[in-house]
């Protein structure tokens, strides 16, 4: 059974929390709030069995639907574009 390895959560979750800091709208205690909920993730993310693209991002705009509403225009596009890096690196090993 194929799993993400430390590193690649730990690049996904530095993904979703850098792209905070280009959100203008969110005071300091809110930004923190959210990585917060970002940092919650990891241990779901570790122990995901067989994981795709496709599957890892819907569960993630389910458990962070609050912070996808307001990332920028396209940028659940890039969070595709890496884990379906991230799920090829997996199937190569």
């Amino acid at each position: 059974m194929e799993q993400f390895s430390k590193r690649d959560v730990k690049d996904i979750l530095e993904m979703l929390e850098n792209a905070l800091d280009s959100i203008p709208k969110l005071d300091k205690i809110e930004k923190m709030r959210m990585r917060s909920k970002i940092r919650q993730q990891e241990s779901w993310l570790l122990a995901f069995g067989n994981p795709t693209h496709q599957k890892v991002r819907l569960k993630l705009e389910q458990r962070l639907s609050e912070l996808f509403r307001i990332y920028p225009y396209g940028f659940a596009n890039k969070v595709t574009e890496l884990l379906k890096m991230k799920v090829a690196r997996l199937k190569e090993k």
